[in-house]
Formats: C-alpha cells, sequence, structure tokens
C-alpha cells in the first residue's frame, strides 16, 4: 500500500460547522484511503485559516516529508482545505514533488490536473478584483451627485424607494445632542458613549454605542450634508443634523493634543499591549522631556535580553497605523463583498428551503408517534415506566429537530451583514486609531490586534484578532485571502 499522510483543516469559527468539523474530515479521509489503498503514515489537524502561508500544522507536515522521501502522497477533504495560496502549493508539490489526493474533486496528475488546480486557486482573487472594480464606478457616480453609497449611518435611514438618506426620527436627536454635548468640553468620550446608551442611543446594528464607533460618528461630515468618498468631499443631497460650525468645534475637542477630554493622565497609548521580541518581557511607556518613550522592562534581567533602544511613540504609532492601513478596505471592495455574499446566500436558499421541508416532516413524524404513545398509556396497553421510557426518547429526538430548524431559520439571512459589519469595522479602526486620543488608540488595539513584538523600535511580528486577518492586503492591493476564505468565518 502507498503511504502518505492526511491533512485535516478548519477555522476556528468553522469546527462546530456540520459536515466541515474536524472529526468529519477524518472520517472522510479515512474512508477514502482505505479504498484508495493508502496506508496513513501521519495525520496533521490544523484550526488556522489557509489563505496565507506560515501556518503551524501546515510547516509541521513540510517537515515530515522532508524527513520521510518515502511519504510522497497528502490527503485532504478539499482542496481549499490544504491550502489558497500558490506560495504554499510550490513549497508542497513544486519543491516536494509531494502528490495531492482529495476526497472532493480529486484531481489527476497530468497538465489537465495541474490546470485545474491553478485556476481554483487564481479564480478567486481575478474575481474579487473584478467585481470591485465594476462596483467602484457605480458607487463613485452616486457620490459625484451626492448619494451616499453605503448603509445609513446612524441618524439616518436607506430610503429604498428613492436610493437617499432620510432622516431617523428616533436617532436623529440623539446624533444632535451627541455633538452639542461634546462640543462643549465636559465630558469625555467614554462619558458620552454612557450618557447616549441612557438615552437609548443604539447602532445600526443594535449595540449600545462603544468609542469606536461614537468617534467615527462625530468624525463623519456626513452630518453636516456632505458626502465623503476617497477623499473628496461632494454636496449631499440628504438633509444636514448639524452645523458645520458645531461641527468643526466637536473637531476641535477631538484633537488628541488637547487636556480636555482625555480622562485620565497619563494614559499611554501602547503600553501593555506590546512585549520585546528578543526576551518576551513587557515594553512599558515613560515621559522625558516632553515626549513619550517606550523601552523593554528587562524583567528577566538585562544579561537575557539585549535591547536597549528608547523608541519615541510617534515612531510606533505609525508603524501601528501601517499595520491597521491593511485591514482598511476601500468601500468598494466592502460594497462588491457584500453583494457576493447576497449572492451566496440566494445559491444557498433553495436547499435551505429542502432541508426545512425534510425536517418539519420529521418533527412532524416524532409529535405523531408521541400521541399514538399517549393512547398506548390511556388504553393501558403499556405501563406507565413504559410510557415515560420511550416520551423520553421521542421527546429528545424532537428537540433535535427543533433546534437544527431554528439554526437553520436564524443562518442564511445574516452572512451579507456580518460581512458588511466586519469591514466596516476594520475599516474605521485604522481612521480611529490614526486620530483618536490614547484612550480610544488603546481601544482599538485592544479589539483588533494582538502578540505586538518590537525589536529595535520596529514592529518586529503582529497577529490580527479574528476575524480581522482575513481583509489583510498585501503591498499591491490585493487581499492575502481569496474571496472564499471568508467562509471560514462560518458567517
Amino acid at each position: 500500500m502507498t503511504a502518505c499522510v492526511i491533512y485535516a483543516r478548519v477555522s476556528t469559527k468553522e469546527q462546530a460547522e456540520e459536515g466541515y468539523s474536524i472529526p468529519a474530515q477524518l472520517k472522510a479521509l479515512e474512508t477514502f484511503c482505505a479504498t484508495e489503498q493508502l496506508r496513513i503514515a501521519e495525520t496533521f489537524v490544523e484550526t488556522e485559516s489557509a489563505g496565507r502561508t506560515g501556518r503551524k500544522a501546515f510547516g509541521q507536515m513540510l517537515a515530515y516529508l522532508s524527513e520521510h522521501p518515502e511519504v510522497r502522497t497528502v490527503v485532504a477533504h478539499k482542496q481549499d482545505r490544504l491550502y489558497r495560496n500558490f506560495a504554499d502549493k510550490g513549497m508542497l508539490e513544486d519543491a516536494l514533488g509531494i502528490r495531492t489526493r482529495y476526497v472532493v474533486g480529486d484531481l489527476g496528475d497530468g497538465p489537465e490536473g495541474e490546470l485545474v488546480r491553478d485556476v481554483n486557486l487564481a479564480v478567486s482573487k481575478w474575481y474579487l478584483r473584478n467585481l470591485s472594480q465594476e462596483v467602484a464606478k457605480g458607487m463613485q457616480e452616486k457620490a459625484e451627485q451626492g448619494g451616499w453609497p453605503f448603509r445609513a449611518p446612524v441618524g439616518y435611514l436607506n430610503d429604498r424607494n428613492t436610493r437617499r438618506l432620510i432622516v431617523d426620527p428616533d436617532m436623529a436627536p440623539l446624533v444632535v445632542y451627541a455633538f452639542e454635548r461634546y462640543a462643549t468640553g465636559l465630558v469625555s468620550l467614554q462619558q458620552l458613549a454612557d450618557e447616549l446608551t441612557g438615552r437609548g442611543m443604539r447602532s445600526r446594528d443594535g449595540h449600545r454605542m462603544h468609542l469606536t464607533p461614537l468617534s467615527g460618528m462625530l468624525a463623519n461630515p456626513i452630518y453636516t450634508g456632505v458626502v465623503r468618498y476617497k477623499g473628496m468631499s461632494y454636496p449631499g443631497t440628504h438633509e444636514p443634523l448639524v452645523s458645520v460650525a458645531l461641527f468643526e468645534r466637536v473637531q476641535a475637542q477631538r484633537d488628541p493634543n488637547r487636556i480636555r477630554n482625555r480622562g485620565r493622565r497619563h494614559v499611554y497609548a501602547l503600553r501593555d499591549y506590546m512585549t520585546c521580541d528578543v526576551c518576551g518581557c513587557k515594553v512599558t511607556a515613560q515621559r522625558q522631556k516632553g515626549h513619550v518613550y517606550y523601552h523593554c522592562t528587562h524583567g528577566k534581567g538585562k544579561d537575557a535580553c539585549d535591547q536597549r533602544r528608547y523608541t519615541r511613540e510617534e515612531e510606533l504609532v505609525g508603524q501601528v497605523e501601517e499595520v491597521l492601513s491593511r485591514i482598511a478596505i476601500s468601500p468598494a471592495v466592502v460594497e462588491a463583498l457584500v453583494e457576493a455574499a447576497r449572492e451566496r446566500d440566494g445559491k444557498h436558499s433553495g436547499e435551505a428551503d429542502q432541508e426545512r421541508a425534510r425536517l418539519m416532516r420529521q418533527a412532524d413524524g416524532v409529535r405523531a408517534r408521541q400521541g399514538a404513545l399517549l393512547d398506548k398509556l390511556l388504553d393501558g396497553t403499556i405501563t406507565d415506566d413504559a410510557y415515560r421510557s420511550k416520551d423520553a426518547q421521542l421527546q429528545e429526538e424532537l428537540g433535535t429537530f427543533e433546534l437544527r430548524l431554528s439554526r437553520l431559520d436564524a443562518a442564511p439571512s445574516e452572512t451579507f451583514t456580518q460581512v458588511e459589519k466586519l469591514a466596516s469595522v476594520a475599516a474605521g479602526a485604522w481612521v480611529s486609531f490614526a486620530e483618536g486620543s490614547d484612550e480610544l488608540r488603546r481601544e482599538v488595539l485592544a479589539t483588533v490586534l494582538s502578540n505586538l513584538t518590537v525589536r529595535d523600535g520596529r514592529i518586529a511580528s503582529y497577529q490580527y484578532k479574528d476575524p480581522f486577518g482575513v481583509l489583510e492586503m498585501d503591498s499591491s492591493g490585493a487581499f492575502g485571502h481569496s474571496w472564499w476564505a471568508l467562509e471560514d468565518l462560518n458567517l
């Protein structure tokens, strides 16, 4: 029998999804190997996205294959379970000469099979770029005509008939209050958020107003009747909620160099969120001669670390801004993602309807059996103990069907709204960090980034918190992940 290794992968949010779980993949892989006369030499399990290189278990598998030349076959459930970029494909197939087999979509070894594999990797990037270009044209035209090409901000509603913004009678007065209150300089952003929550203000998704969306609202000229799109401003066709003079007073209060609205003193934007890349100790901050400097605490002793440099806060803030800018995708791409998600939901709606009908029939069958069982009890055909035992079993079956029905009813319509929310928060994080106070910058770091390390005054490594990493773009402006990597979010 030919020796092989099997590789199963899910993202952390996908593990509970039926049909994609690790146990389900492993079972299918083992069955496939038995049918194809393949002997499993090793098993590798991954819980990371395959859009970028650097996965831990994938790297372990490469090392294993390098050390075991007798194993030249890797089996995965589908191609997108194994890799979603050409770099990983090159390391596995080209550098090591590995043959890949798949439970679903298994391909031949000839030129035709190789072509199909390459097309599968390239098509998603092409699709998204082409779609975003077409959407961008329409959005640019709408903005130039004074329309708002996005979801209505808090205080407005989207009029589906006129395709224009109209005033939200419930939220608009609270938006005006927010501007007037903050312009006084008597409250911090956190205090204002608490006040607005107490007055009943909610985000468009029904959540309380946190610092990031509130700061973005106060910086948005849409409320003065101006549409800002791709760095340009256009006169809007909607009704303004605040005057230009009030808006400018609010911007003056938002100036991070002001003492007002900061809350407590000696709040350092980056402290507590960075560690030394050499020794792993915390990087702390201190103020000297009017400037903030960061340096390693040398908690393990100076002999354990050679980092002696003191780095100005401005240098590190600029580097963090650059990291955040990689997930600040343009409005055109946001719209492209949302539209693609809508199409995906539409394609699955027919299958969902069939599954719903099947589950309802099964649930009705269990209820009918419960009724018949009760009749037997009343007729004296069965004992009380027998009735209770069988009824408990039927009730458990019924609960399973009802739970699956509730999940089926809740899931399909949520994909595109979650994609829109994810992209909007990611884009707002960059702006909030670049323009916000130290407190707001700390909130952005806590929400979006983790594991920031510093070496020689430079950010050496970082990670985006789930699920923001799927929106990362490379230096050319292309997504590091394909659009289909969003399926890993289980949206």
